[in-house]
């Protein structure tokens, strides 16, 4: 699968949502997809409810997806609409959370319809990308909400959609080396950029959005998988990107840990383990 995005025109990323998990018997019931150019400015819009033809719509999926049986029975069939969707994804970078589940279900359905043109596909994995390049509690999906600011409900393929965008986009924001941070106040940006405070200072907090009085905290879980809770002690920014800043942070104990900002802020709420744990 492809790992780079140099030099792409246009990228799409796509959604399925279907009857089950298993390519020969269970279907596609919803393709979502947008299409994006290489500065990540929309391009256009795919999304289509399908009507399955050879299996039927569990009430689970009905409930985690928002489709139900009502909802399909005029709509058209997978070999109606997936010429469509090859023809809106052509030439362009194919991405997707958990990539192999949609692209096993995409090659399949081409089998099924007979489309003997279809083009090879080349293919982003947010999912695998992510666990290279952050620390996360779990990697699903609706994790990534609260840390990109997205408020849009899961298990909807276009939504899953835009939600996998904001993620690739971060990603790439991370692959690259860092832009340099421009501070106008000069204590600031002995702050920001010098050596690990262990102050924390109040300049730094309103920076990224942390608690002014709180002490901060910083968890992670142990090898029995349950969550250990640290004091963190010394702060600094090491590099800023558009969707936040890598942070280096000194615990109780000496130890230094990077995170991003977004993670660590995150971390404050008081709720923040038990969400995970509903997530996971």
């Amino acid at each position: 699968m492809r790992k780079e995005c140099d030099k792409v025109e246009h990228y799409v990323v796509f959604d399925f949502e279907t009857t089950g998990f298993s390519t020969q018997k269970n279907e596609i019931i919803q393709i979502g997809a947008v299409k994006y150019d290489q500065s990540h400015q929309e391009i256009a819009r795919f999304n289509q409810l399908i009507k399955p033809t050879r299996s039927y719509l569990p009430t689970k999926i009905s409930e985690l997806t928002g489709i139900w049986p009502a909802s399909l029975l005029g709509q058209p069939v997978l070999a109606e609409v997936l010429p469509d969707f090859i023809a809106f994804s052509r030439d362009s970078l194919m991405v997707a959370h958990n990539a192999p589940f949609d692209v096993s279900f995409l090659y399949q359905a081409i089998v099924d319809c007979e489309i003997g043109d279809a083009p090879h596909f080349q293919v982003y994995d947010t999912l695998s990308e992510a666990k290279k390049l952050v620390q996360m509690p779990n990697y699903k999906l609706e994790t990534f909400k609260d840390v990109l600011g997205i408020d849009l409900r899961s298990h909807d393929a276009l939504n899953d959609c835009l939600i996998t965008a904001r993620l690739y986009q971060y990603l790439q924001d991370l692959s690259r080396p860092p832009k340099p941070q421009l501070v106008s106040n000069e204590s600031l940006q002995m702050d920001l950029f010098g050596e690990i405070d262990t102050t924390i200072t109040e300049e730094v907090r309103r920076k990224l959005s942390l608690p002014i009085t709180k002490d901060l905290v910083y968890y992670r879980r142990d090898t029995q998988r349950n969550w250990q809770k640290f004091e963190v002690t010394g702060l600094a920014i090491t590099a800023a990107y558009s969707t936040g800043y890598s942070l280096t942070a000194t615990l109780y104990n000496n130890e230094t840990v990077t995170i991003h900002s977004d993670f660590l802020k995150e971390m404050q709420k008081a709720n923040f383990t038990n969400e995970i744990e509903k997530e996971g």
